[in-house]
């Protein structure tokens, strides 16, 4: 009863072993770069530089290099064939303090997400966001009230009976009071959006991320770490690549 069985699973152990021996196309990649640099592949970290080299399939592959003082980097590998050498080097870009101070002169926070700041960038953004919303709220509340003044002192001068003379009078001054009311909104929205401008300006100034890193030295080729991959080790090209 049990022949059948076995005579089916003998040719799929076969075949798996068969599988599990071929020879998979892999390439070793050495990484050099900025020393700190933190590295991804494929969306998975692998480490930070200098560190050993790691293998990869044949395919195409996406790296990602962050350190602090350079805008992230992100590039694409292709491994086109079986031992094969290919050198790349990456440059992240290094930022700069005049964008970043540019960018928060043109807005509050724009020099901090520049820079990588972002939660500070927020903060400043909505500073400023809400100052300027504050302050249009206050001018046109201002002007609206003016335009009540403006009424209420026609009518006050148009007016001949000593009730309508009085109540003209007293709207004139709520009209008045509800003026200079608007206009210290509008000026605290102003300060407040001034103040974010200008914390923004020194913050992007005075914080600005400081590079104190290099090229990192060349790792040695004995020392493999494997990325988590889907193809079994066999065969492999040779990949350097230098940040």
């Amino acid at each position: 009863m049990n022949r059948p069985r076995r005579r089916f699973l003998l040719p799929v152990a076969v075949v798996l072993c068969l599988v599990w021996a071929w020879p998979a196309l892999a390439a070793t990649v050495h990484l050099t770069g900025p020393v700190g640099a933190d590295v991804r592949i494929d969306g998975q970290r692998v480490g930070m530089l200098p560190m050993a080299a790691v293998e990869l399939p044949l395919g195409v592959h996406e790296i990602e290099c962050r350190v602090q003082g350079y805008e992230p980097l992100s590039q694409t590998l292709l491994v086109p064939e079986n031992d094969a050498v290919i050198h790349v080097r990456l440059r992240p870009n290094q930022l700069r303090r005049s964008r970043a101070v540019t960018g928060s002169a043109l807005y509050a926070g724009l020099g901090q997400w520049y820079s990588g700041a972002r939660w500070r960038g927020w903060l400043y953004f909505t500073g400023e966001s809400v100052g300027l919303l504050t302050a249009l709220g206050g001018e046109l509340g201002r002007l609206n009230s003016k335009d009540e003044y403006t009424n209420a002192i026609r009518n006050y001068e148009l007016a001949v009976d000593p009730a309508q003379i009085e109540n003209w009078r007293e709207q004139a001054d709520l009209a008045y009071q509800d003026v200079a009311d608007m206009q210290d909104v509008r000026d605290m929205g102003l300060m407040i959006a001034a103040g974010s401008w200008v914390l923004s300006m020194l913050d992007a100034w005075l914080l600005f991320p400081a590079v104190d890193v290099g090229p990192g030295a060349v790792p040695p080729t004995a020392s493999l770490s494997t990325v988590e991959t889907a193809m079994p080790q066999g065969m492999h090209a040779a990949v350097k690549l230098a940040f």
